[in-house]
């Protein structure tokens, strides 16, 4: 496989077909070292269950996202305030896929639909302060910073900082 992502990364709606590849990284430490909530085990029953509302749910948005037939992750819009039209981004590339550009594609894509398809105006997200690389892919791709959360999560036995982060739907202009 190449280092580089396809230009095409196709964002399928999230459905329960999708729970084997979800389960390639839900219990990865990994790649979940950075969520406060997803630090114990979690059994397939549990993770079908979590789908199973988040599919249901009025106020989320998810996707999992493949390059060709290969999973790349998942990405979602969460507590989506229809009035005001802004919701909260998640992402999250399994490990197989990630340092190849994922993060960024994915990034970009899910601001269209957000943009083109939900008519949001703003998307918000918290990442912990520690977390250079994801702040600096963020801002590359226009979001900026909106405040500091001390001490909001609790994780490996300590408190982290969290960075708020979001960008508005005039200011986005896809930057590379």
């Amino acid at each position: 496989m190449s280092d580089k992502p396809s230009v095409q990364l196709r964002f399928v709606p999230l459905s329960l077909d999708h729970l084997a590849d979800v389960m390639t990284w839900v219990n990865d430490r990994e790649v979940m070292q950075y969520f406060a909530n997803r630090q114990t085990e979690i059994s397939e029953q549990e993770e079908r269950r979590y789908l199973e509302m988040l599919i249901a749910s009025r106020n989320d948005r998810a996707w999992s996202v493949y390059d060709g037939d290969d999973y790349v992750g998942q990405t979602s819009i969460n507590q989506i305030y229809w009035p005001a039209r802004n919701g909260r981004i998640f992402l999250v590339v399994r490990k197989a896929m990630q340092h190849r550009g994922y993060g960024t594609a994915m990034l970009r894509g899910l601001v269209r639909l957000a943009w083109e398809e939900l008519d949001l105006h703003k998307l918000w997200l918290i990442v912990r302060r520690d977390n250079r690389s994801a702040q600096a892919m963020y801002l590359k791709q226009g979001f900026d910073f909106e405040g500091v959360l001390r001490d909001e999560y609790h994780v490996g036995g300590r408190f982290h900082d969290m960075v708020r982060m979001a960008v508005l739907r005039p200011a986005w202009g896809g930057a590379s």
